[in-house]
């Protein structure tokens, strides 16, 4: 039987539509407009930003993987936090596997990330490479941060070191005053690889740090060896 995925889209677009076709290779798809009630919601579900026209009802999916499709504003425009996104014009093949990985761990607990970083490509990136192993929330600030933080848990923040307004310093000592966050692991994303700015950063005591430099999949390794050491 193959693996359901939802579908959600309020008009027709050319290239998410090709693309969904595509997928039906291999998935399942159950389409359905943003207003519809959907007694089932499987485990990914894909939403077109193209003419959407309400995201509430895709917040509520809070059990699922969903994934944004749109061109590259749309996807930085869309308001459906910690959602994993594609970018036209899209792959099907590359995301035909992703999403073929994803469904063989449905059953497993996805682990929340909170990525704050001030650099949007850096911040892409990151979500587009990790939305598939785990729950992305990006924040471009450090007040953005903190205001996602009033009302989510995440289990590991990804914090640049060096930002505008308020650095990375800044936000973990925010971070470690406040109970309700003073227990939630930081790793510093940074660009410095001199040994003065990384004795810096060993001396507030992180759970870790890592080059932004670095390939993704070192990246995802490292995020993955800090779990397993739980």
């Amino acid at each position: 039987m193959k693996e359901k995925i939802l579908y959600v889209s309020d008009r027709p677009t050319m290239g998410a539509d090709m693309l969904v076709k595509a997928l039906g290779d291999s998935f399942e798809i159950m389409q359905v407009r943003s207003g519809d009630e959907v007694e089932h919601v499987p485990g990914i579900v894909l939403v077109n930003l193209a003419g959407l026209e309400s995201s509430e009802r895709v917040k509520s999916f809070t059990g699922a993987k969903v994934f944004i499709l749109g061109n590259q504003q749309e996807v930085d425009g869309s308001d459906i936090k910690g959602a994993g996104a594609f970018v036209r014009p899209f792959n099907a093949s590359e995301i035909r596997a992703k999403l073929s990985a994803l469904s063989e761990n449905t059953g497993e607990v996805q682990r929340t990330l909170l990525l704050v970083d001030d650099d949007a490509v850096m911040i892409r990136t990151l979500r587009e490479g990790l939305s598939t192993s785990y729950k992305v929330l990006p924040a471009n600030s450090g007040a953005n941060a903190l205001k996602i933080l009033s009302r989510a848990k995440p289990d590991l923040i990804l914090l640049d070191y060096e930002m505008p307004d308020m650095n990375g310093p800044q936000i973990l000592e925010a971070l470690r005053g406040d109970a309700n966050t003073a227990n939630i692991p930081v790793m510093f994303l940074t660009a410095k690889t001199d040994n003065e700015s990384i004795a810096k950063i060993d001396a507030l005591k992180p759970q870790g740090h890592m080059l932004k430099t670095l390939p993704l999949k070192d990246i995802k390794a490292i995020i993955q060896n800090f779990f397993d050491g739980k």
